[in-house]
């Protein structure tokens, strides 16, 4: 899975700081006691429930000149996951001075499906809000406020939901999305079994009862010229979130002329091999450098 891709890419070069911080109260100025030590802020709140909360990573030598914001979301099907799921790499990443202190990095939990609660939009809603958290902090955080999102399954559809449909101040200069699936009525169409019964709890409805709802929750609705460059990564064999995902959104952006890259390998729904995992993330953090200079 992707945090073991980023981990296997980044370990070798990761080394701890003994000026390092973990906190768990909210601050809003984080810029003490400096920009000089690395500060690790954990379950900051951007919203009054228990699962509006973000880890924010901010690493030595920060500054809003340099440091830009990398923004990780995970999957679970909108109804499970969390963003321990990312926790690992976050802490990797900002000790490894080969991408440190190029970027601060935001770890997101959203609210999740359950009981027939939060269903669409709310995690996109969640979504805004964090990033919304992390624009207003920036300042006081000493980063900027330009971003690159990474998602993974369901995060995927997310990050590349908020980069498309939520992007009216162009601070998300690219989107990285791992196996996403980014045409909600086709998901449910040609989803294995149970995903169509997962789309009717997580959206609330099928389809044909409201298409509206489907494609105001798709990424590839609002594919546009003006769409941040996008990387995308995909297994062929996925049959939980087909391929078919991938190229549809690979499509959409071609025809706008939006820059990406459609990196595609032998495998289902997470990368395959350490080999294929390392592969992906050197290209994705390429990728990503060269659009958030």
């Amino acid at each position: 899975m992707l945090p073991c891709a980023i981990l296997l890419y980044l370990l070798p070069g990761c080394k701890n700081e003994s000026g390092s911080q973990t906190l768990t109260a909210d601050t809003s100025l984080a810029a003490s006691p400096g920009a000089k030590q690395e500060l690790i802020l954990l379950n900051q709140h951007y919203g009054d429930d228990s699962l509006q909360t973000i880890d924010i990573y901010l690493p030595a030598g920060r500054s809003p000149k340099r440091t830009h914001l990398m923004v990780f979301v995970h999957g679970g099907g909108w109804i499970g996951g969390d963003k321990s799921d990312f926790s690992a790499a976050c802490e990797g990443l900002v000790r490894n001075t080969t991408f440190s202190p190029a970027f601060a990095y935001v770890n997101v939990n959203y609210r999740l499906v359950k009981d027939g609660k939060n269903k669409f939009p709310t995690a996109e809603e969640d979504l805004v809000a964090a990033m919304n958290y992390m624009y207003a902090h920036a300042d006081s955080f000493l980063v900027s406020p330009l971003s690159a999102l990474i998602g993974a399954s369901a995060g995927g559809q997310l990050t590349t939901l908020i980069a498309y449909k939520h992007n009216e101040k162009k601070h998300i200069k690219c989107v990285a999305s791992n196996w996403g699936p980014y045409d909600l009525a086709r998901m449910y169409k040609e989803g294995s079994s149970g995903v169509p019964e997962l789309m009717a709890v997580v959206l609330g409805v099928t389809p044909s009862e409201n298409p509206e709802m489907y494609a105001a929750s798709s990424p590839v609705t609002y594919v546009s010229s003006d769409s941040p460059p996008t990387f995308l990564a995909h297994g062929k064999q996925d049959s939980l979130v087909r391929i078919n995902q991938g190229n549809e959104l690979d499509s959409a952006l071609s025809e706008n002329k939006v820059p990406h890259e459609f990196y595609t390998f032998d495998g289902y729904h997470g990368y395959s091999s350490d080999q294929v995992a390392n592969d992906a993330a050197d290209k994705m953090f390429n990728f990503i450098a060269k659009y958030t200079k």
